[in-house]
């Protein structure tokens, strides 16, 4: 397999332990995209790999609900809390893929980005177990998760949303990051501007 990197800000090695993470979660969604079907526990297990290589706290993590190539990303608060990481993996085939790493630094993070760090930090429950949580309600894979909304002073729950593939077909669920229970009406707290999306944002700003 042929793979393409391009690294924004300065490299280290930490990016290329997650790139890594990444990759093999993107091969593993290059054949599902083909065979229709994602399986149970890759979400978790690249949510877990990416903390575990000390890359940083997941705020988000997710395939692209997108034709195409698949598509996957991550946003990332760093260990010492100065900036985001925001990576991008995309797999034209099989055989090559195309890894994007970008360094925020914190004068480029926005006061809704920097809301959902301030908020990762008080979640107990670990995504990845909110990831298998949510898996098991819905009977079905995860293919998104993160945040569901920052905390402020017009909401007080914190709560993880997953994001499961039942056929063709995304399934929103909510799990309380405090005490790891389902919550009803996960829509009223999923917020429309995720992490992700904040953060590819402002890693393709001029």
């Amino acid at each position: 397999m042929q793979t393409r990197k391009s690294i924004v800000g300065r490299p280290s090695m930490l990016f290329a332990a997650a790139c890594l993470q990444l990759l093999a979660f993107s091969i593993q969604a290059a054949d599902a995209e083909r065979q229709q079907v994602v399986a149970k526990g890759a979400l978790a297990d690249a949510t877990r790999a990416l903390e575990d290589s000390g890359a940083g706290r997941v705020l988000e993590i997710r395939l692209a609900d997108q034709a195409g190539d698949p598509v996957f990303e991550a946003a990332l608060k760093k260990p010492d809390g100065d900036g985001v990481v925001y990576m991008r993996v995309t797999m034209p085939d099989e055989e090559i893929a195309d890894i994007k790493v970008s360094e925020l630094p914190p004068w480029m993070v926005d006061y809704h980005l920097d809301a959902y760090m301030r908020s990762v930090d008080k979640a107990k429950v670990p995504l990845a177990n909110a990831i298998e949580r949510a898996e098991k309600r819905a009977d079905a894979p995860a293919v998104a998760a993160g945040v569901a909304r920052p905390l402020t002073g017009g909401n007080t729950v914190l709560a993880w949303f997953v994001e499961a593939l039942k056929g063709k077909k995304r399934e929103l669920l909510a799990i309380d990051a405090e005490y790891g229970a389902p919550i009803a009406n996960p829509e009223e707290l999923y917020e429309r501007r995720t992490p992700v999306d904040l953060a590819r944002r402002l890693a393709e700003a001029p």
